[in-house]
């Protein structure tokens, strides 16, 4: 993923989305914000973004379960998964829902920028399962 591509950032820890916007801005990512699977769902439907980085525990709608919408409609689109909930999880379950990296928080920022780099290149955006810009 290269600075300029569009980032959604999904967690409902308002705090940390603040900290990791702050963070990939300053890479030159431009950021998108939801708080929970659905609302970003409903983000994706009218913007397009090259790629999400959602936490795994969260009201409404879970990392889970917005990693498997997004994926029934573009295999493709690359999802980052950042939780601390990761022991209530089995690997195989994250896997089996199309997560395409994995972090634990606390995040080190460092191997976030590098999985960041490695997911995405050459794939296009995302709006409403079209590809786009």
């Amino acid at each position: 993923m290269k600075p300029g591509a569009r980032i959604l950032l999904v967690d409902d820890n308002a705090d940390f989305r603040e900290i990791l916007k702050t963070v990939l801005q300053d890479k030159g990512f431009q950021i998108g914000e939801a708080q929970d699977g659905q609302e970003a769902l409903e983000r994706m439907a009218s913007e397009v973004y090259q790629m999400a980085i959602v936490d795994l525990d969260m009201p409404r709608m879970n990392g889970l379960d917005f990693t498997r919408a997004v994926k029934r409609t573009n295999p493709a689109f690359p999802v980052m998964m950042i939780t601390a909930y990761a022991q209530f999880y089995s690997p195989g379950e994250i896997l089996a829902a199309g997560v395409d990296a994995f972090l634990q928080k606390p995040v080190d920022f460092g191997r976030l920028s590098k999985a960041i780099e490695g997911l995405g290149e050459g794939r296009p955006g995302v709006r409403n399962g079209k590809k786009g810009g």
